[in-house]
């Protein structure tokens, strides 16, 4: 018998502790939470109850859903999703100072008295995004020769080279931990952009105007942590949306809004928190303004009126003659090739989009773009408050016009998450025409 061993292959081996290294990271990733939930968007099913599937990770979940009989939330299997936010009030320089009692905004987490409504509190009440040290990471992909239907990700890492986290990027161009949303519409206190619970919203300003009172919450100007509202936020704010309550109908899944009235008067008693003790969703499926109380206002993510009550104008998405324009970033590292945002689509990227059908009819086609998810066709011979996307969609295809989003009192059923306006000028101010705070920290 000998006792000469075969001889050892060390390449076959190498490889072999490659292979189970690799097992072994997917499996730690797995193990840390690591998930890639998907949904995909059928643009030819006008029922928008079952123009979205759920892929990856997201087979098998129940959808979230606004119970109008008890008047509850029910969030299906997605309440402890990775990407839920958390409300808080966060300081000048962007640090968070304490967060909230998320069913009670007048409290901090710890039961004591907050500063929610203090107009003179040195900072603002937002929603944080990012917690446990996990961003969200979002790809969409068009699907080949349809460019009406598409495939949208969320991950909690980067899966893949094409998953982007956009709106953790600040004005370093540098990717953090957190960014945040405003809790309240934009309300104008000594010349300064706040959100601020119990305060009247800013009405009858320019875009320009509405963007230099969020920026005078920066102490240093060269330093931009405040902003107003981001193109890249809401796309993946709206995404999720789609991707918890797995309907293209925001107002059936999650609540109508405010949107009955019209008149100046509705927005001038109107004053921010009606939800504050409501938890981080909130609807009811009426949208009227008759008790004087604003209680059929939406809430979702934390967020009152995300849609209905008053338009939003936001930065990084522009039209200009019929070409919708993008910029996901303050930097560069998006494709684009300037810094910082502007109101004229100066080195922003052509994404094309060109309007169809008639300015303020129904939403019926949008278009998927790697670069995001953006409205294309107006028509309600074909789109209702029932089909598609189920908002409305206005636009101007001549000039250079700045988006606002949501709608407002008096726009009824055309109100909702997908509710897009490509039709106004910057220089255009209106009393049912506002803004909110956009937070992206230094560190």
């Amino acid at each position: 018998m000998s006792d000469v061993t075969s001889p050892i292959n060390l390449d076959q081996t190498q490889q072999q502790v490659a292979a189970n290294l690799a097992l072994i990271a997917e499996a730690i990733t797995r193990g840390n939470g690591g998930v890639v939930y998907g949904f995909h968007i059928d643009g030819n099913e006008d029922d928008p109850a079952s123009n979205v599937t759920y892929l990856r990770d997201a087979v098998g979940m129940t959808p979230t859903k606004m119970d109008y009989t008890a008047g509850k939330f029910d969030y299906g299997t997605w309440g402890d999703a990775f990407f839920m936010p958390r409300p808080c009030m966060v300081k000048q320089d962007g640090s968070v100072d304490y967060y909230l009692d998320p069913n009670d905004y007048s409290k901090k987490a710890d039961g004591t008295a907050s500063d929610v409504a203090d107009t003179a509190y040195n900072g603002n009440a937002m929603m944080e995004w990012g917690k446990d040290g996990k961003k969200i990471w979002m790809k969409i992909v068009p699907d080949a020769n349809d460019e009406k239907s598409g495939s949208v990700f969320i991950a909690d890492h980067k899966a893949d080279d094409d998953f982007h986290d956009y709106p953790f990027h600040n004005s370093k161009g540098v990717s953090v931990p957190h960014f945040y949303t405003p809790i309240y519409n934009g309300a104008i206190i000594d010349s300064k952009m706040r959100s601020i619970s119990g305060t009247q919203v800013s009405k009858t300003k320019t875009a320009q105007q509405e963007i230099d009172a969020a920026q005078l919450n920066n102490a240093v100007a060269a330093d931009v942590i405040w902003n107003t509202e981001l193109f890249s936020d809401i796309q993946l704010i709206n995404a999720l949306l789609i991707l918890i309550g797995k309907s293209t109908d925001t107002q059936t899944t999650f609540g109508e809004g405010l949107h009955t009235g019209g008149s100046e008067a509705i927005n001038d008693n109107f004053r921010t928190g009606v939800h504050d003790a409501k938890g981080l969703f909130y609807g009811t499926n009426s949208g009227a303004i008759a008790d004087g109380s604003y209680g059929n206002a939406v809430k979702i993510f934390g967020m009152e009126n995300w849609w209905g009550f008053q338009w939003r104008r936001y930065q990084g998405h522009i039209m200009v003659d019929g070409v919708q324009k993008v910029k996901n970033t303050y930097g560069t590292e998006d494709g684009s090739t300037v810094s910082a945002y502007n109101l004229t689509g100066n080195g922003y990227i052509s994404v094309g989009a060109t309007p169809t059908g008639t300015s303020g009819q129904y939403l019926c086609e949008m278009l998927f773009s790697p670069r995001g998810i953006l409205p294309k066709k107006a028509d309600s011979t074909v789109g209702a408050s029932s089909k598609y996307y189920c908002d409305g969609f206005w636009f101007n295809n001549s000039g250079t016009r700045v988006p606002s989003r949501g709608g407002r009192s008096g726009d009824g059923a055309l109100d909702g998450a997908f509710y897009a306006s490509l039709n106004y000028a910057a220089s255009y101010a209106w009393w049912h025409l506002g803004a909110g705070l956009s937070c992206k920290p230094l560190a």
